[in-house]
């Protein structure tokens, strides 16, 4: 692989410690980092993350020569906790844009590229805006905002305005969904031969193919009788996942299927436990299993599902969402029951017959899925693993962001 020869500086306000850290940054950084001069990341991090993992850290990203220099993550405080975070931002930002000559600064999300705008314009670098979403409509999604609010209309306003101008001036875009491509172009990002799409990728030998022997284990890990068959969600909990309706479906598949166990895993257990009481009968506890898992946790335990639920409410900023889950569930060779309108998922899931599309407001959709269920699970195993790989192997991502680096260095840097 030829040496770019570029001085790096990779801004997330994620930690690199976090579950979509481990996942959706550290190994893009450890890739950029083989064909660049240098490499240096600014994230911000958990306390209690920090103070347990940090070495182990340190360690893992030597060998690759990438310098990290982790702040502590203010929580608590309301607005001002934000505001003292971002003054931290520029500050390290600058000190080390200074200090190392940087050339290019990749921006991961809206907030770090607020800052990378400012370093472009200080010391004439490079900007890569790793655009992820749309962030700004997402946090009327997820109910940080509320349009009602006239200070949510004009922080709204604001932030959409500045997203414009870094679109705009941005060197080159990434976004994760070939869905969003026009409406970023409309939003400020010209010419399209700016903008690159990589979607959420997995690496396929991280997450490895269920095979008879691993999923036992992982019933086993989980508790789960021999027989059953599992359907799972993964990932964090919030607003814009549709759990109301992955109860709802469960709940109408137990006639169906009377051996239906679930396996939920994600690290928010108090809040997942809190809405299946508002939703599951007592009675069925002990057919739902919840576990809280780290990254390298995960690929023990997904092989104990058959197929994996992933509903989410429809909006303007979904059709910028490409669930890791899926990309994950797919190297393990597990297919998928989804709502319509996700970013590219209707295509991916009719192109690759990965699994099945229904509306989870609508319980005929949800019978329907409930009656295929075993055809579902039979789009799952080495197939859709070997479909899938092409389009979300982590290789996949590796090589795109390459061009995307290479089309920064064609530029030329001032």
């Amino acid at each position: 692989m030829d040496n770019l020869n570029q001085n790096i500086l990779y801004i997330t306000y994620d930690g690199l410690l976090d579950p979509l850290g481990a996942s959706q940054i550290l190994p893009y950084i450890k890739a950029i980092s083989s064909y660049q001069n240098s490499m240096h990341v600014l994230s911000f991090e958990k306390n209690n993350k920090l103070l347990c993992d940090g070495e182990s850290m340190l360690l893992d990203i030597a060998p690759y020569g990438i310098k990290w220099k982790p702040l502590s993550f203010t929580e608590g405080f309301w607005i001002f906790s934000k505001a003292w975070d971002l003054s931290r931002m520029y500050f390290f930002a600058l000190f080390l844009a200074y200090k190392y000559n940087i050339q290019v600064v990749h921006a991961r999300s809206n907030i770090p590229a607020q800052v990378g705008f400012f370093l472009k314009k200080i010391f004439n670098c490079k900007l890569i805006f790793d655009f992820r979403g749309l962030w700004v409509d997402e946090k009327i999604d997820k109910g940080s905002w509320d349009l009602k609010y006239w200070t949510h209309r004009m922080q709204y306003k604001y932030f959409k305005r500045v997203e414009k101008k870094i679109l705009e001036e941005a060197d080159q875009v990434v976004v994760l969904t070939q869905r969003v491509v026009n409406e970023v172009y409309n939003l400020g990002a010209s010419p399209y031969s700016k903008i690159t799409v990589i979607p959420c990728c997995a690496d396929y030998d991280h997450f490895v193919l269920s095979t008879s022997d691993s999923k036992s284990k992982a019933m086993d890990l989980v508790g789960i009788p021999p027989e059953s068959f599992v359907i799972g969600f993964l990932g964090s909990v919030g607003k814009t996942y549709m759990l109301d309706y992955f109860f709802r479906l469960f709940k109408l598949s137990i006639d169906t299927v009377p051996n239906l166990h679930a396996l939920m895993i994600t690290q928010d257990c108090i809040e997942l436990n809190r809405i299946m009481k508002k939703n599951i009968h007592k009675s069925l506890n002990n057919r739902i299993h919840i576990k809280s898992a780290s990254r390298n946790e995960v690929p023990l335990l997904l092989p104990a599902i058959d197929i994996m639920v992933n509903f989410v409410i429809p909006s303007y900023a979904r059709m910028s969402m490409s669930p890791t889950k899926m990309a994950e569930c797919f190297a393990t060779g597990i297919p998928v029951i989804s709502s319509f309108n996700i970013g590219d998922v209707d295509e991916i899931i009719n192109d690759l017959k990965a699994g099945m599309l229904v509306n989870p407001l609508l319980d005929s959709d949800l019978l329907n899925a409930i009656n295929n269920i075993n055809s579902i699970k039979e789009n799952g195993g080495k197939r859709l693993r070997n479909i899938s790989r092409p389009l979300f192997g982590l290789e996949v991502a590796n090589k795109r962001y390459m061009s995307v680096y290479e089309a920064i260095k064609h530029r030329g840097v001032n």
